[in-house]
């Protein structure tokens, strides 16, 4: 009797045992950590594989077992020393798990992909959206939700651009947003409170965040596949470019003319996230001052954006400086060639343009040239220019609204249709 007694009693802690371990299997979120009377909320996810290993944030991070003789998870790790050790079980059910490791009380929540990848699906957040109302307002950033549960964060400012990656959960009992990744903007859960097709509003630790939803832009594209060999001389190999009789305007003195009667040319420029699949939008400024007297052209660009204005840039014309560039105030590309002409219409009219291709240097680019009568200076209906890694697009109306300006620069490998 004493025998069957204890092999019951074995049994039954061998059943208690595997039942807690397959309690602990799976994925948990880990939302909450109180650590020396501070509360912090780390948010990031481990998953306990039933082999015996364990991920965290997709990563390979070791392995981990259940000792229930002390009933504590005992995890091993090679790729951060914070993640060995053993981690006492405080309770523990079907969906919650709060433990303690090295005087930090965790707590954690059960996790299920396959119900996140039904949620995020039905939540109608896939897509790329622009944050509004950020609160460092020289920073402009754009969030991108992917299927089922990655999001891309890319920030700009000043031109340098930062890339940040996580996960997505869209809560449909709560309507929560749940962002765990390393990142400030929204991280941890956000509540909505008001969403649209358009527009996304989420309270995130007391303050209001305003995205709105951005256009997929990755129809736009238009892939300049011209090479340097196709403007060489078969018999020399010197570079050759097209008669410039054949570019619409040519006399100096009527640029100088024209202009007298512009203060300025206003456009919108945008860079062209390709991951994103969408622009974003600055303002570009450009005054004008005319000497007729000394036949002078200055162009004073600057950029507007999100209410901030920086000069980046001077284009001058006027005795030497760029007398024989055409196509002031862009740089004249070399070589070029002049393929034709083309119809262009944009929101401004429809334009009958001298289309010019060729280098900038080691750029290439396409140039569309208003042809009407009128135009006594270099109105660019449309340019595209192809710069190795940098991709933008702008577009623009002149302060005259004569002209729409659409303004390009694509990857060698990228397509863009206007």
């Amino acid at each position: 009797m004493k025998k069957t007694a204890l092999f019951l009693l074995l049994t039954a802690l061998a059943i208690m045992g595997n039942a807690q371990k397959s309690k602990i299997e799976g994925s948990w979120l880990m939302i909450k950590a109180e650590v020396g009377g501070e509360v912090q909320e780390p948010y990031f996810i481990t998953d306990f594989k039933e082999n015996g290993t364990m991920e965290i944030m997709g990563m390979d991070a070791g392995s981990w077992k259940y000792d229930k003789n002390s009933h504590t998870i005992v995890m091993e790790s090679e790729l951060d020393k914070d993640f060995s050790g053993e981690s006492k079980i405080i309770s523990i059910t079907e969906n919650e798990l709060v433990v303690v490791k090295n005087e930090a009380k965790l707590f954690y929540i059960k996790i299920n992909p396959d119900e996140i990848l039904e949620n995020n699906k039905v939540s109608g957040l896939g897509g790329t959206w622009k944050i509004e109302n950020a609160e460092n307002t020289e920073v402009s950033q754009l969030l991108k939700f992917e299927l089922p549960d990655a999001f891309v964060l890319i920030e700009m400012e000043y031109g340098a651009t930062s890339t940040t990656r996580g996960t997505w959960i869209f809560n449909t009992n709560d309507e929560t947003l749940t962002l765990i990744g390393r990142t400030q903007l929204l991280r941890g859960k956000s509540t909505i409170q008001s969403f649209s097709t358009e527009k996304l509003v989420l309270e995130n630790k007391g303050s209001i965040v305003i995205a709105m939803k951005q256009n997929d832009d990755s129809n736009k594209v238009e892939r300049l596949t011209f090479e340097f060999k196709e403007f060489e001389d078969e018999n020399t190999g010197e570079y050759i470019s097209s008669d410039e009789s054949g570019l619409p305007w040519l006399e100096f003195e009527e640029m100088v003319s024209f202009l007298g009667n512009v203060e300025y040319i206003k456009y919108r420029q945008g860079s062209l996230i390709e991951e994103m699949n969408s622009f974003n939008y600055s303002t570009i400024l450009s005054t004008i001052a005319v000497n007729s007297e000394e036949q002078t052209v200055e162009f004073t660009n600057l950029s507007i954006s999100d209410g901030d204005t920086m000069q980046y840039s001077q284009n001058y014309k006027g005795g030497l400086m760029e007398s024989y560039n055409y196509f002031f105030p862009k740089e004249g590309p070399m070589p070029y060639r002049i393929p034709g002409t083309e119809s262009v219409t944009t929101a401004a009219g429809t334009f009958e343009c001298t289309v010019v291709e060729g280098f900038d240097g080691f750029d290439k680019v396409k140039y569309w040239l208003i042809s009407a009568a009128g135009f006594s200076m270099p109105y660019f209906q449309r340019i595209i220019s192809m710069m190795p890694g940098n991709t933008f697009l702008a577009n623009s109306n002149n302060a005259l609204g004569l002209i729409t300006y659409l303004l390009k620069s694509i990857k060698p490998d990228a397509t863009i249709e206007c």
